[in-house]
């Protein structure tokens, strides 16, 4: 490719990566367990733009905001909820360019302005980051978009969300480590909105101070059976009795830890899924947000889903999605 073409090629990036839902294994991740993460169908889309002239402007949809700063001001101390505050853990002032526009689309990780919950700072790590990356034809590894998300964090988390939204499908993670895995098709199952949305970082910080130091009984149980649930994924059947016994384990962390992990929404849904001889849990940190209803009778989710739309709580129509990061430049 000649040099005119290259430069054409990097005027313009647009990148996108999918949101994700944990299917087992949230708090005990925390603790070296494994994890099954699914990416799911709904993408942020980012967009950066060489400009000749003014400062970098930010605008969002989905969390609406606009902003516009110096390169001079990325580096400083931009109020918490500034989407711009991204910039400067993913590149540093030297690799930038002096003007440039951004375009951050998370509309679809939203229901009427309510957050689903479904890892958007992790996708938006992983499209920002790709797309200022390939602007100067470089590529950010999943390692350097885990730790300017930590970083971002404040130093919380798994880093799950962003290698579900990295690497995109179904996979394993522990410790750092992530692996594509697939479930048996016979394993049915349904998302719900409990039309509640909830912060994540509040929730993983009263679990780190009742954990402290210590493995307690009932975080060492969920590790245990955290476990089996990933390795018994490809056996619907072994699924759905390791998944019964992880609910129950949670259940006893959430008792002891007083974390919330089971709001009223998750709660309500539970009692629902029982019904319908249904096995029904929070996805990731809980409180509200997202859960999830697994089954393998015939009939049995579309009776579930039909009761929960009834007391109020949504189903959302999501699908695994097998591609991570995109990037389009041009």
């Amino acid at each position: 490719m000649g040099s005119g073409l290259a430069r054409m090629s990097t005027n313009r990036v647009e990148a996108s990566a999918p949101g994700k839902l944990v299917l087992c294994g949230e708090y005990a991740v925390l603790a070296g367990a494994k994890a099954l993460v699914a990416a799911v169908n709904r993408r942020v889309v980012c967009t950066v733009e060489r400009r000749n002239e003014a400062d970098w402007s930010f605008k969002t949809m989905g969390y609406f905001f606009q902003s516009s700063h110096t390169i001079e001001e990325l580096s400083g101390d931009l109020p918490h909820d500034y989407p711009a505050r991204f910039i400067m853990h993913l590149s540093t002032p030297t690799a930038l360019p002096r003007h440039a526009a951004v375009t951050i689309d998370s509309s679809s990780f939203y229901r009427q302005k309510q957050k689903l919950g479904i890892g958007s700072s992790a996708a938006v790590t992983v499209a920002l980051g790709s797309a200022l990356a390939a602007l100067n034809e470089h590529k950010l590894d999943l390692k350097q978009l885990q730790q300017a998300h930590r970083s971002f964090q404040g130093d919380l988390g798994s880093g799950l969300d962003v290698a579900a939204a990295y690497r995109g499908g179904i996979i394993r993670y522990q410790n750092n480590q992530a692996e594509p895995v697939g479930l048996d098709p016979n394993l049915q199952y349904r998302f719900v909105f409990t039309g509640e949305s909830t912060q994540t970082s509040p929730m993983i910080a009263r679990f780190n101070r009742w954990r402290g130091e210590t493995t307690p009984s009932s975080l060492a149980a969920l590790i245990s059976i955290a476990d089996a649930v990933v390795e018994a994924s490809p056996n619907a059947n072994a699924f759905m009795s390791c998944i019964q016994d992880y609910i129950d384990a949670l259940l006893r962390l959430d008792q002891d830890a007083h974390i919330g992990i089971f709001g009223p929404g998750h709660q309500a849904a539970m009692g629902l899924a029982q019904r319908h001889r249904v096995l029904y849990k929070p996805c990731g940190a809980g409180g509200g947000d997202m859960g999830i209803a697994f089954s393998t009778e015939d009939g049995a989710l579309a009776k579930f889903q039909r009761d929960v739309e009834e007391q109020g709580l949504k189903v959302i129509q999501l699908e695994i999605s097998d591609d991570g990061v995109r990037v389009r430049t041009g």
